[in-house]
């Protein structure tokens, strides 16, 4: 499918080009972010033990239910391109999506809870300080009203100093598309639990909202992390934590200044081949004693979950199949990249 907003994109190129301006188009590419590159950002956290008087351990998980105890899966995708060079500056577009769905019957099913968001990733003038190269709202304005202007100065700079290369400008659109992504997932999470009166439970791929103690407290949500870029644990305790067996998990433990508990739970295991995050997630739920007695019990429901397994994910050792199930279902609705690519 193609949006009216790549469509503008397209005719932005055509009409610059037909200017004798100077736009360069990437070769044309197969893979999702292909052309996309960022550095990954590992941080060292702290974390107090609940469990154990505080020592970390790990246990064996049984599985005392036949079923899973989740019957909604929240998930988002989020595509990104680099569509044009256009004076050596990046435009990228970006495509955000994420879906509630619901399992009846062993069915997964719509219940109209999703939400997409698409713009172009630009620096763009705002004021007399912009450095000269940002484009002005003229040269600009044919590609409509979605533009998000990434010529700015990043909050936590220590330098203050405005973006000007074009790896910088990859690396904002980057973080403003994960923002807006998590903006999405956040607002569809909200009008779920605003919503569940029936005491269901709501599996989130991806972090809680852990700082919005107001928004988790009391509600069956978890939240599931496949990517580990945080280490909350000295050497000792994190080999305590790789070298977990399939179906045990550790003690749990509370982030420092964050309103959720969490714990590590090893889904797959192969004594031969992986790395230490093979099979593994990181678990979160709200940071009330009626969740914390429930480890055990929500432990169970996620291996009860991995079968079937989620293959051919790429990441399938740390998915279940309603969350790849998700994710097609989000694919299956967006933008493709051999489409944008024959409209040049």
């Amino acid at each position: 499918m193609t949006s009216a907003i790549i469509q503008s994109g397209i005719s932005f190129i055509r009409e610059k080009k037909s200017q004798g301006i100077d736009i360069k188009i990437p070769r044309k590419s197969t893979q999702i972010d292909e052309n996309f590159s960022v550095k990954e950002i590992f941080d060292k956290k702290n974390a107090v033990v609940i469990e154990n008087n505080g020592k970390l351990t790990t246990k064996k998980i049984d599985l005392t239910e036949e079923k899973s105890g989740f019957s909604y899966f929240l998930d988002g995708i989020e595509k990104k391109k680099i569509l044009f060079y256009y004076r050596s500056i990046p435009v990228i577009y970006g495509y955000v999506a994420a879906v509630i769905l619901k399992r009846t019957d062993k069915k997964m099913h719509s219940i109209d809870m999703e939400m997409t968001e698409e713009n172009f990733y630009l620096p763009k003038k705002d004021g007399a300080d912009s450095p000269e190269h940002y484009f002005s709202e003229e040269e600009v304005k044919n590609l409509g009203k979605n533009i998000v202007n990434i010529g700015k100065i990043p909050v936590n700079s220590a330098n203050k100093d405005y973006p000007l290369l074009p790896e910088q400008f990859i690396q904002a659109a980057h973080n403003s598309i994960q923002g807006s992504r998590g903006h999405i997932e956040k607002a569809l999470a909200k009008r779920w639990l605003s919503g569940n009166s029936q005491g269901s439970w709501l599996f989130i791929d991806g972090r809680l909202e852990n700082k919005n103690k107001e928004l988790i407290s009391g509600s069956n949500i978890v939240g599931i992390i496949k990517s580990h870029h945080a280490c909350y644990f000295d050497y000792e305790d994190q080999y305590k934590i790789y070298s977990m067996e399939k179906g045990e998990r550790s003690s749990v433990f509370q982030p420092e200044g964050e309103n959720i508990y969490s714990w590590y739970l090893r889904l797959h295991s192969d004594k031969r081949h992986g790395d230490n995050n093979f099979g593994l997630i990181r678990v979160e739920i709200p940071a009330e004693e009626e969740f914390l007695r429930k480890a055990d019990l929500i432990s169970s429901w996620i291996l009860l979950e991995t079968k079937p397994v989620a293959f051919p994910a790429s990441r399938w050792d740390r998915m279940i199949y309603p969350i790849k199930y998700c994710e097609d279902y989000l694919k299956s609705k967006a933008p493709s990249w051999k489409v944008i690519d024959s409209l040049y």
